[in-house]
């Protein structure tokens, strides 16, 4: 199956949305590229080069916001309103986002704050391409779990197959990372938090930083979830397990129809 290439959400680490529409540069290519060609850019576009520490406007026809990051996505600098034919640089960065120019001081965005990446769902096609897929029309799509809870496993699976995904396999969260290596991919990642939320919000953008195209879906104990910062949804993993399934099937939908040719 075709994959689109990786589309995030920046938010703060509260939950607040830096950026709605972040296009992921991991190539040598697509890094040398960045925003060059692009006329002007909109005030939810941004473009993520990895890794990175410096960045030039050479050519470019707009200004723009620079975010320098560093592996812990700490913002170490904000290169504001950088004009063409500029360079800019931060050491210790190892990731930098460009925004339009303006965004970060808009948005709040200030050097030591913490950020994170959240997977982003493209908005469906109008027409009856956007409808629900049957996915008994192709393959069935592939879920992993990661957790150390044996009864939510046993659930899980059963939730998964429920909607036609087959599990591919169930690690420990710490495990997770490194099953993302192997030749075959995820269609979606639950992941549970249990009472450990920090652990694993740094798991899950390990995660995203390696397929930045699977969507995650965290799930925790039930006091966890219901202190989750604002605008991070964490699904209490005995009492949300329909939301956790619509989340799942919307995600799945909305990438099939992303991915449905025209007709």
């Amino acid at each position: 199956m075709r994959r689109r290439h990786g589309l995030l959400t920046l938010r703060r680490e509260d939950g607040r949305i830096v950026c709605e529409r972040v296009r992921v540069a991991d190539t040598m290519l697509r890094r040398m590229r960045g925003l060059l060609f692009r006329r002007s850019v909109q005030s939810d576009e941004g473009v993520v080069l990895r890794p990175s520490f410096s960045i030039h406007t050479a050519f470019m026809q707009f200004p723009i916001d620079v975010v320098f990051l560093d592996q812990d996505l700490r913002v170490l600098r904000v290169a504001a309103s950088v004009r063409p034919f500029r360079t800019a640089s931060c050491r210790g960065s190892r990731e930098v986002v460009e925004l339009r120019a303006g965004e970060c001081e808009r948005r709040g965005l200030r050097v030591g704050d913490r950020v994170a990446w959240a997977s982003a769902t493209p908005a469906a096609p109008p027409g009856p391409t956007a409808a629900t897929p049957e996915f008994g029309e192709s393959r069935r799509s592939r879920g992993l779990l990661a957790s150390r809870d044996a009864r939510f496993l046993k659930l899980a699976r059963f939730l998964l197959d429920g909607q036609g995904i087959d599990l591919i396999g169930s690690v420990q969260p710490n495990a997770l990372v490194g099953a993302l290596d192997a030749a075959e991919r995820p269609d979606l990642i639950v992941l549970d938090v249990h009472e450990e939320a920090a652990a694993g919000f740094a798991t899950a953008n390990a995660a995203r930083a390696l397929s930045p195209d699977v969507p995650i879906f965290l799930v925790g104990a039930p006091d966890v979830a219901a202190r989750a910062a604002v605008g991070v949804r964490i699904y209490d993993k005995w009492n949300e397990t329909e939301e956790l399934v619509a989340a799942i099937t919307a995600a799945l939908a909305a990438e099939a129809a992303y991915e449905r040719p025209s007709a």
